[in-house]
């Protein structure tokens, strides 16, 4: 088979493995995901024929040979050379069907060799641009391996500098609605809404004042609901050990206070906010080293991409002329002058 063939094989094959997504930064496979394959696998020696396909080979132009004259034969170890290229760790079960299209690749290889289709500049440009695709796939790859690559002192040197960013609050919050129960009475629904939304705001400010006087959050948000006229239970007023990457965007002020420290008032779109600090916990890297080497690698992988889009943006020029975007189209015919609006019409002397 030759090299043009061998390619075409290979790139109609990328387009039929199942499940193929861009790769990500993540683990590499455990000892059973590599065992995948099955016991079976190992019976098989590395050189002996998986695959057998009686009457395909290439045959050369003209060529009176007949099926029986020719086959192709696939080992253990060249099917599994294709494999470790499509989709490492295939499971056992869908190799067979992919096996299949394998050998419908191959087939459909050669009748276009036979036909002369691997030939001509309309080939070249196509397998031009199918290198390209798979360079640039194979340099994205290596890029993630090298992002990938986190060492120990730089995952201790990442939580030192970052370890505010891997602690844990236990605190209390009170969430006060910016708005009361419609009252069907009322007409001026903008005035309404106004007065609504400046009474919560002072009856946050008296439940923060309360609060502060150490004061159940408990009882108070209650009391924040029927103030509203909400028929609602308070919930999740207690929070434990919360670590700060978990934190909804709203209570992030929490750790802007001391222990026992309750907030001001904070205002969020969804409504007031009053949050007391009970107790903050630093996490040891023991128990965050996952995390942190996952941050290194996406910070790793962003910084490659982002150097990879300068660099392109900076040493590339277009042509204006020839990327300009075309003119919406008109009725006016080539050389016709835009037509003018209608001055505005006048009155008589002497009227209004």
């Amino acid at each position: 088979m030759t090299i043009s063939r061998s390619a075409c094989v290979f790139l109609l094959l990328l387009g039929c493995a199942t499940g193929q997504t861009e790769p990500q930064l993540k683990p590499r496979p455990s000892t059973s995901e590599a065992q995948a394959a099955g016991p079976g696998a190992s019976a098989v020696a590395s050189d002996s024929p998986v695959i057998t396909v009686q009457g395909l080979c290439e045959k050369p132009a003209a060529s009176s040979a007949t099926p029986s004259d020719c086959k192709t034969v696939i080992t253990r170890a060249q099917f599994e050379k294709v494999l470790s290229v499509i989709q490492p760790n295939m499971p056992k079960a869908a190799q067979k069907q992919f096996a299949a299209r394998y050998v419908a690749a191959l087939m459909l290889a050669e009748k276009a060799h036979e036909e002369g289709l691997d030939q001509g500049p309309t080939f070249d440009e196509q397998m031009y641009i199918s290198r390209l695709q798979v360079l640039a796939r194979l340099a994205g790859e290596e890029m993630q391996k090298e992002a990938g690559k986190v060492s120990e002192s730089e995952i201790e040197d990442y939580y030192r500098e970052h370890s505010a960013d891997f602690r844990a609050a236990t605190y209390d919050r009170l969430y006060v609605p910016k708005q009361r129960q419609p009252d069907p009475a009322a007409t001026d629904a903008a005035k309404k809404n106004d007065s609504s939304q400046s009474e919560m705001k002072q009856e946050a400010e008296k439940l923060r004042t309360r609060a502060a006087g150490g004061e159940d959050f408990a009882k108070l948000q209650q009391e924040a609901y029927d103030f509203a006229g909400m028929k609602l239970k308070p919930t999740n007023t207690h929070l434990a050990n919360v670590k700060k990457t978990n934190l909804q965007p709203t209570d992030a002020a929490v750790f802007d206070l001391k222990k026992g420290e309750v907030s001001q008032v904070v205002e969020t779109p969804q409504g007031f906010m009053v949050f007391k600090a009970e107790e903050f916990q630093d996490e040891p890297l023991a128990s965050v080293r996952e995390e942190v080497a996952r941050k290194l690698q996406s910070e790793k992988l962003k910084k490659a991409s982002d150097s990879l889009q300068k660099s392109a943006t900076e040493n590339t020029t277009y042509d204006a002329a020839y990327f300009a975007t075309p003119a919406a189209p008109t009725l006016r015919n080539p050389g016709e002058a835009p037509a003018q609006p209608n001055p505005a019409p006048t009155s008589p002397p002497g009227k209004k």
